[in-house]
This record gives C-alpha cells, sequence and structure tokens, in this order.
C-alpha cells in the first residue's frame, strides 16, 4: 500500500497558488499518516488556455499521483465547471480532483479573521472588519475585493502608508496562517471539494 504520493495542483490563475494550503490541510484530515509533496502547474510555455491543452502540459511537466484542477465556478455554478473538467480529462487517465470554489478562491480565505489580521501586519488591531458571515461567503459578488477591503481595514494604515499597502501581496498569508480550515465545512463548494479527495484518497494510498 503507497504510504506517500505526488499530487500537483493546476490553478486557473497565479493568485490561486494559495489553495496548495488548503489542499495540504485537507489532505492531512483524510489520512493523517500519508507523506504527499505538492506541486504547482506554472510556467507551462506556449500553450492554449484551455483546459484540454493545460492539463496534458501539466502531466508532462509536474507528474503526479494525484492532479487537483482548480476552476472558480463565477456565474456558472458548480456542475457546469464539473462537466468542463471531467471532459477535459477524458483522455487523461489520471486520478483527479476538482476544486470549484463558488465565485472565486478568496471566498475560501474569509473564515479567519485573526490571519487576516496578522497577515495585514497588524495582529492586535481593533478596528472592526466586517467581515461577511459564512452564510454569505458564497453569495456575495466579489469575494476578492471583500478580502481586500478587509486587509486594508485590518492593516489601520493611514496616509502615505495607506496608499503603499498593497493587500493582494497579503493574500497568500491569509492561507499561511491559518492553520485549521473546518469552518468551510458545510459551504457546498468545499463538501463536493473535501468528498472527491477522499475518494480518491481510498483509491490510490
Amino acid at each position: 500500500m503507497t504510504r506517500s504520493m505526488t499530487y500537483t495542483l493546476l490553478p486557473e490563475g497565479s493568485s490561486d497558488a494559495t489553495l496548495i494550503t488548503i489542499i495540504n490541510w485537507t489532505i492531512a484530515q483524510c489520512k493523517p499518516h500519508l507523506s504527499f509533496t505538492p506541486q504547482l502547474a506554472k510556467n507551462l510555455g506556449k500553450v492554449g488556455t484551455s483546459l484540454r491543452d493545460k492539463i496534458p502540459a501539466a502531466l508532462r511537466a509536474f507528474p503526479c499521483d494525484l492532479l487537483f484542477v482548480h476552476r472558480d465556478a463565477d456565474s456558472q455554478g458548480h456542475d457546469v465547471r464539473l462537466a468542463e473538467i471531467r471532459s477535459a480529462l477524458d483522455h487523461a487517465h489520471t486520478n483527479w480532483v476538482p476544486i470549484i470554489p463558488i465565485k472565486m478562491t478568496e471566498a475560501w480565505l474569509l473564515s479567519n479573521e485573526v490571519a487576516i489580521r496578522e497577515a495585514a501586519g497588524n495582529r492586535n488591531g481593533t478596528l472592526q472588519l466586517t467581515l461577511p458571515p459564512k452564510k454569505k461567503w458564497e453569495d456575495i459578488s466579489d469575494p476578492k475585493q471583500a478580502l481586500f477591503d478587509a486587509l486594508t481595514k485590518a492593516s489601520e494604515k493611514s496616509g502615505r502608508a495607506l496608499q503603499k499597502f498593497r493587500p493582494e501581496e497579503r493574500r497568500p498569508r491569509v492561507a499561511e496562517l491559518t492553520q485549521d480550515f473546518s469552518t468551510l465545512r458545510g459551504l457546498k463548494s468545499f463538501d463536493h471539494f473535501e468528498s472527491a479527495l477522499r475518494a480518491q484518497l481510498q483509491d490510490i494510498t
């Protein structure tokens, strides 16, 4: 029985590399004693923009036991995106897990106020961040802007320091500083992801 594996994340955009932290946590929850090595499919060269083009390139450059394919649901919805991924993988002959946050990846980074404050460089700040409640995370139209607004507010900077503050540069730290993503359970998008991952880990480990 294999007790280690290599996985590759094929993100939709470069900023979605933050999903690796969430994947690592979820694998540890599903298989606590499994050793794994993560890879990020990037710098794939001159390939098309469609999944049918990017998936073979990712598998050639980053061979793995398990491929994670990320697509934001945006306005299309989970089922449409899942069908796109499944169609693109028809002839790939690889184990895979879809990651389909509703709207954007940032919807999964709104769960930890302390991590947001610390990522903003002001862990002990007291300014009210007015983060949306969990029941709204999958409904807000622009989770990225909601996260960036929270980071900016959490920094409590003003004047020139505020002008220089770049919340997009702090986004990865929010994920890195969040040690427990269990608050994401109950979101349909995360539950679909965790269920698919559990099923794959049973088959390949």
